[in-house]
């Protein structure tokens, strides 16, 4: 499964950087079947349920000068499956990619198309309400 967007925003990209590269920020408002995230410098681990399946989430997050990405694996007992969520971050834009393939793929791909969909539109609402938080 391969989905790519494009957000219009009026943030800096020095706020974007810091916000979309952090896992407790980014991964819990799109995979909303997130339960709890831990992190650990550029790593993260999660424990998510859906459709009454927990499962377990990890990976890494890679940041360059203007792309994030997150590589993760995702697994359920003896399944798994393996995905890459990226943001290209320019001027007034960020574009979004997201793959996956594996466990639960065809699925699970409407649910996480919705959940991009959502947190595209409450993008720019909760970066500025995240950039009040932490004062950037």
């Amino acid at each position: 499964m391969k989905y790519s967007t494009e957000i219009s925003t009026s943030h800096s990209i020095d706020a974007l950087l810091t916000l979309l590269s952090d896992p407790s920020f980014v991964l819990p408002k799109i995979f909303k079947s997130i339960k709890k995230i831990e992190t650990t410098n550029s790593r993260f681990s999660a424990t998510a349920s859906y459709l009454g399946l927990t499962h377990e989430v990890n990976g890494n997050v890679f940041r360059s000068v203007n792309e994030i990405s997150y590589v993760f694996i995702l697994r359920h007992g003896k399944d798994t499956g393996s995905g890459k969520l990226s943001f290209i971050i320019s001027n007034n834009k960020v574009d979004i990619i997201f793959e996956y393939e594996g466990w639960m793929e065809r699925l699970s791909q409407s649910i996480i198309i919705k959940w991009i969909k959502e947190f595209c539109s409450n993008f720019e609402e909760d970066i500025r309400i995240e950039r009040i938080k932490r004062k950037l």
